[in-house]
């Protein structure tokens, strides 16, 4: 028998556990840890913002993906030793055979002065409830949708929200009244998907009379205002996108690369100790353009697939799986009801191929249904 440790219940770890326990069933040990008892995509904090969808409904117990051969522990990771396959918790310590690190990433408002007091993170879920309260409230004035800092989750999130903003305000009668902004540090809209997908953003904005500033940088947030390094902007509801950062557990892991994040071989998976795997957002895989893998939902899963194979077949004594390939995809929501596919090639060179689809209402359905089927597939029924 065989062990298997998995830090971090979200996309990556769940695809990990699920995965590696179809091909070896009970007799492998598979044990999740994660901090936080209940698992929601980020989709649904969107979604409850504009009252399209309660976080409730799309939440489910991490504690039913017990079965036997795994099993899920509430815990926090205080130190990790990759080289022995162990980890220290706040309930004790853990050891397995092979290591798989899926923490995530971690909203880190902090980091830009006056975000957290003077603006909403709808990146926590824990910070939608609010931001919802005060959209219910605005008749009048400017929301300013503000990309404060890079890496975030989801790259196409912050232009989701602005474009489920209009259609939400358009439903209430109030889109003449209240002006809605977008602000990217960048000097691209969506980096990942170069000039000709950024084009294409920048033109859906336009079309629903969005406003959208590249270039961006934020010095800090008071009252009604942002201040930028070149000029401010004045607003009356404020949604920051925070710059995301590892778990603080990984600066003394031995892991984090010449980054914070932990570097990985970006077909294998591995990290530089034996046995031991990083996936998702907790990673930094450098493309050919010297931009990163984007950080999303989607990619830690599939990831997840390979890192399961690998180690099912090093428990069996069979063949390494085929190489991660950097393709993706994700149905970037344009209104309540519409969004438009895009699919990515992002190990190819010298740029990753992406490629950005029609925009249809089936796209929209499309996008509830796999959010429907991760969470049957993963943890059964409602």
């Amino acid at each position: 028998m065989a062990r298997t440790l998995i830090l971090g219940a979200g996309f990556g770890g769940i695809s990990v556990a699920t995965e590696l326990h179809r091909q070896l069933g009970p007799e492998h040990e598979i044990t999740l840890i994660d901090r936080s008892p209940g698992f929601v995509m980020g989709l649904r904090k969107l979604w409850a913002l504009v009252g399209k969808g309660s976080l409730e409904d799309g939440t489910r117990a991490r504690g039913s993906l017990d079965k036997p051969g795994v099993r899920f522990l509430q815990r926090e990771i205080v130190w990790i030793d990759p080289a022995a396959c162990s980890v220290e918790t706040d309930s004790g310590p853990l050891d397995a055979d092979f290591l798989v690190l899926a923490l995530g990433a971690e909203p880190r408002p902090d980091l830009v002065p006056g975000l957290s007091e003077h603006g909403h993170n709808v990146w926590d879920p824990a910070g939608v409830p609010a931001a919802a309260e005060a959209l219910d409230q605005l008749t009048e004035g400017r929301i300013a949708i503000v990309i404060a800092g890079v890496p975030y989750s989801c790259p196409p999130a912050p232009y989701e929200c602005a474009m489920l903003l209009d259609d939400h305000l358009r439903e209430r009668g109030l889109r003449d009244r209240i002006g809605i902004t977008v602000t990217m540090v960048k000097p691209l809209l969506m980096p990942n998907a170069g000039v000709e997908g950024s084009t294409w953003l920048a033109a859906q904005l336009d079309e629903r009379d969005i406003e959208h500033h590249t270039e961006r940088t934020v010095e800090r947030v008071e009252a009604g205002r942002v201040v930028f390094s070149d000029g401010e902007m004045k607003f009356d509801l404020l949604i920051g996108v925070p710059p995301h950062r590892p778990p603080a557990v990984i600066a003394d892991s031995g892991l984090a690369g010449k980054t914070p994040w932990i570097e990985v071989d970006p077909g294998s998976l591995r990290t530089a100790f034996d046995r031991v795997y990083a996936i998702g957002d907790v990673t930094k895989i450098t493309l050919a353009n010297g931009l990163a893998l984007p950080k999303a939902g989607l990619m830690a899963e599939l990831e997840g697939q390979r890192v399961a194979h690998a180690i099912a077949a090093d428990v069996l004594g069979e063949r390494a799986p085929a190489d991660f390939d950097g393709q993706g995809y994700c149905f970037m929501e344009t209104g309540k009801s519409s969004a438009a596919l895009i699919e990515g090639d992002f190990f190819a060179t010298p740029e990753p191929d992406v490629r950005i689809g029609d925009i249809s209402a089936m796209n929209a359905a499309d996008k509830e249904f796999f959010e429907l089927n991760r969470l049957e597939s993963w943890f059964g029924g409602a």
